[in-house]
């Protein structure tokens, strides 16, 4: 068997169905149906994965008995083995088995279902490429042996050629055809059909668009109409001959317009694993309503709570907007060069002591009580800006941690009883957990945080002041203060200047003589000090109104709105990409909340 290796999560989707349905419902009447529709999805699979025909193109005919498929089988092969291929609703052996028509027999010929007539390839219609033709029995047989067979066409071809008569265009088992061939390339062929008919176009639109609507991944070609050559003049013989030519080339376009092999073979697989999941689903919602129930409450609760839990991250109003003011003032200091003095220290003093602006103030004057509660509250901004970084790494998980156990909890509980009823009798041991036992845990939120600082780093960056801005306020604080201190320390300097001139000047007239050192100036320090107060103040004064500009409520709201929206946006799109999700810390109830939401997603794109 010449198998395609390829990469595919549908065949670990199906062992990871079937490992959950044996571990969740053991050997129940429901476990049972389960494993044989995994069976039988595994061997469909195969069939599809396998290259049977050597890369050549696989055309199956098929459609409801009587329509016609072994006669346009004959006209496909003018010249070939056409006296072997048999018509009609006999039951003998022939009927009953897929028959392979080409130069070469396809790979692992089962002689128990298949047959293979050998045949010239030029002596069979030109395709645009080598292929095998598939003569399949009654797919709507009433016997299951014979659909059984022609199942099996559905799953080997390529591209289906879908017979079917006039009179049956209405016929549900055409829908029935359809849904079963999804992600193949289809060709109706509408049979013994009347070119007078007014109503015929009408009828054949509406069959083509109910095939697409069956079957959206489906390529679903215009139909070739085939007079009935019992009214029509020109007969049986001319009418097959212009039948293979139009039908050949259709099949040709329709190939090149479906793209290479393993691209159709992807399509078809995709549609087939569809398939599966929703007749998993069917089975378990049939046949388990309270347990399905159950595991939809679970499921609405465990999508609802990461998003919920998630939202508390940015906290309520009052601290968010009191972390962005902190980022602010932070940034304006960051962006002020450091040449700027002593306006930049003044800016690191009042963020600092933010909160308690008016014991710097009177500090400055003077005041010791106010130097000392200044003091006291820099040491506690600090403190909560600690604790603040602390609660925000540590906070959110034990806030999802306690989430989880009082919302998921209780349902948790009520969906193992109803496990345990379903197991009773089939199963030795019941499920059994520990009350305080966590039920699962919030996966993503380290992803979140640092997805969620990244995002607040940027809203402040572009929210805050420029740099620009900070500079000239830099420049007009450094001019305010040193305008202020020009008086003392000219005054200061040129006494210092005057009595260096003198000593020097009276050293090198007399040879020997000192200079007198009196004449240098003695500042008194607390006519220094007041005049560096009395600079500071205002240069402190105009710090804080820059200050309050920059943390202004208008800006803090626009960047309180935006990180909002932003964030809510991250947590959708993290839900979305599975990596904030809640992960089941026990196994069995992970199995069994998988296995009863296998097809959901498939039922709600449709």
């Amino acid at each position: 068997m010449n198998a395609i290796v390829m990469d595919d999560s549908g065949d670990r989707f199906l062992q990871r169905v079937h490992r959950a349905a044996d571990r969740v419902l053991g050997n129940s009447q429901t476990g049972r149906e389960i494993g044989e529709l995994c069976r039988d999805h595994a061997e469909a699979r195969e069939m599809i994965l396998t290259d049977r025909a050597s890369n050549s193109v696989v055309v199956a005919v098929v459609g409801a008995t009587g329509q016609g498929k072994s006669w346009l089988v004959r006209q496909m092969i003018r010249g070939g083995p056409v006296d072997a291929i048999r018509s009609g609703n006999s039951l003998d052996e022939a009927t009953e088995k897929l028959t392979w028509i080409g130069p070469k027999p396809p790979a692992d010929l089962d002689a128990r279902h298949e047959r293979f007539l050998a045949c010239d390839a030029g002596k069979m219609r030109s395709i645009g490429s080598p292929y095998l033709l598939v003569d399949a029995p009654g797919a709507t047989d009433d016997r299951r042996a014979i659909a059984g067979v022609a199942e099996r066409a559905l799953s080997t071809a390529s591209v289906l050629v879908m017979v079917i008569r006039r009179d049956q265009l209405r016929s549900q088992r055409v829908s029935g055809l359809a849904a079963a061939s999804e992600g193949t390339v289809v060709i109706p062929v509408v049979n013994m059909a009347d070119v007078n008919d007014d109503s015929l176009d009408a009828d054949v639109e509406a069959l083509v668009a109910r095939l697409r609507s069956t079957a959206p991944q489906s390529q679903i070609a215009p139909a070739v109409i085939v007079s009935d050559f019992e009214i029509d003049a020109r007969g049986e013989d001319e009418i097959g001959i212009q039948l293979a030519e139009t039908l050949g080339r259709r099949i040709e376009e329709a190939i090149c317009e479906s793209g290479g092999g393993d691209q159709r073979r992807s399509t078809r697989l995709s549609a087939l694993d569809a398939r599966f999941s929703a007749a998993v689903a069917s089975v378990l919602q049939t046949q388990l309503p309270e347990l399905t129930n159950a595991v939809d409450r679970l499921n609405a609760e465990a999508t609802r709570l990461p998003s919920e839990v998630a939202g508390t991250l940015l906290g309520g109003t009052t601290p968010l907007r009191a972390a962005i003011r902190s980022r602010l003032r932070l940034s304006l200091m960051a962006d002020t060069a450091a040449i700027w003095f002593p306006y930049r220290t003044l800016l690191s003093l009042l963020n600092l002591t933010h909160g308690a602006w008016d014991r710097v103030l009177l500090s400055l004057s003077g005041s010791l009580p106010s130097l000392i509660g200044a003091v006291y509250a820099g040491a506690r901004n600090v403190s909560d800006q600690r604790a603040a970084d602390m609660d925000l790494r540590t906070g959110l998980r034990q806030r999802t941690a306690a989430s989880v156990a009082d919302r998921l909890g209780p349902m948790a509980r009520r969906f193992r009883a109803e496990l345990n009823k379903l197991r009773h009798g089939t199963i030795e041991t019941e499920i059994e957990s520990s009350p305080d036992a966590p039920v699962a845990s919030l996966a993503g939120i380290e992803t979140l945080q640092e997805s969620s600082q990244k995002s607040f780093d940027t809203a402040i960056s572009q929210g805050s002041a420029t740099t620009w801005f900070a500079n000239v306020a830099g420049l007009a604080g450094t001019l305010l203060f040193w305008l202020l201190m020009t008086g003392p320390l000219v005054a200061l300097y040129r006494g210092y200047f005057d009595a260096s001139y003198s000593t020097m000047r009276d050293v090198l007239q007399a040879e020997g003589v000192a200079g007198d050192l009196g004449k240098f100036p003695r500042p008194d320090v607390s006519m220094m000090l007041t005049s560096l107060l009395l600079s500071v103040l205002p240069v402190a004064i105009f710090s804080m109104l820059v200050l309050s500009w920059v943390q202004a409520k208008g800006r803090v709201d626009r960047i309180e709105i935006r990180l909002r929206e932003e964030h809510e946006q991250l947590i959708q799109r993290l839900q979305r990409d599975g990596v904030l999700r809640l992960a089941w810390s026990d196994p069995l109830l992970a199995d069994a909340e998988f296995l009863l939401s296998v097809g959901r997603a498939v039922d709600g794109e449709r």
